[in-house]
Order: structure tokens, then sequence, then C-alpha cells
């Protein structure tokens, strides 16, 4: 299935949800502001390295930049960074690296 390019859609809506203005998002991702204005209004072409920077700069994929959605499936970093499934990563964690010092009745 072809996907649609919703970067215009996509980064209106973070901008909005940090309470960001694009031009304090292409100056601190060293983005020209036409640039940026170009992606807003849903004009291309779309340079790699930009989208990239964008992407980290949000901390999203650049597949949920580009498309509005990542299909796929979650890292440990993405895990990790939601706070999903904390206590579950914990407790498998904790039996992959046991804990091999015994703590002595009066030591704290």
């Amino acid at each position: 299935m072809k996907k649609v390019v919703k970067l215009d859609k996509t980064l209106s809506q973070l901008l909005s949800e940090h309470s960001l203005s694009a031009r304090e998002v292409a100056r601190k991702t060293g983005i020209p502001q036409s640039t940026f204005n170009n992606f807003l209004s849903g004009r291309g072409p779309h340079k790699p390295e930009q989208i990239l920077a964008i992407a980290k700069y949000f901390n999203v994929s650049m597949e949920l930049l580009l498309f509005g959605e990542d299909d796929r499936p979650p890292t440990l970093n993405d895990v990790l960074t939601e706070g999903l499934f904390e206590g579950w990563l914990k407790v498998k964690i904790e039996r992959a690296i046991p804990n091999t010092k015994k703590i002595k009745k009066g030591d704290t």
C-alpha cells in the first residue's frame, strides 16, 4: 500500500502540541525558514537530512513525521521512553541480570 506524505499536517500538529513556532523550530534545526514554511504548506522537495533533523528535534520517527503513522514495532528505546510495560521490563531485566551482591543485615 502506498503511503501519502502528510508532513504538513503532522508538523503542524507537533508545533501545536508543543506550543512552538515554525520560526523557532527552523532556527533550532538549522533549516531555512522558507524551507520550513514549504514543509508546512505541503510543498517539497524533502531533503532526508532536514526531515531527520525535525524528527530528532521532536523525538519522533521519520516515518511518523512524513506519513502521520509509524508501522514499525516499538523498539526498547520507545518502550522505555513511553514508560510502557515498565514493571514487566524491570522484572525481566532483574531476572536477566541478577544482583550478585548480597546485602548483610545492618548494611544500608
